[in-house]
């Protein structure tokens, strides 16, 4: 269910989008109607643009730790390891 919609034209949205400000400035309907077409349209907008900041804030750090076939290498691995920590005592060797 986690698949992406896709449209038979990248045309449609820009055409729905064109029409629908149209509409919300050019019609004849009630001025009330209008504001509500345009109310709808900048809401949309701006949940749009939050959903983006937020999927854009978030999937930084997350695509570092998860990102596809990248498999931890010896010193990722020795460093994750709860065995492998080290004591580093001043100007000497690291000791584990």
């Amino acid at each position: 269910m986690g698949e992406e919609l896709l449209l038979a034209s990248k045309w449609d949205i820009g055409f729905d989008l064109v029409r629908y400000l149209w509409i919300g400035l050019f019609s004849s309907l009630p001025l009330w109607a209008r504001c509500t077409v345009l109310a709808l349209f900048g809401t949309t907008l701006v949940y749009g643009f939050f959903s983006w900041l937020r999927n854009r804030s978030s999937a930084a750090p997350e695509a570092e730790a998860t990102a596809p076939g990248a498999e931890a290498t010896a010193p990722e691995a020795e460093e994750t390891a709860p065995e492998a920590a080290e004591t580093v005592l001043e100007d000497e060797t690291r000791v584990r």
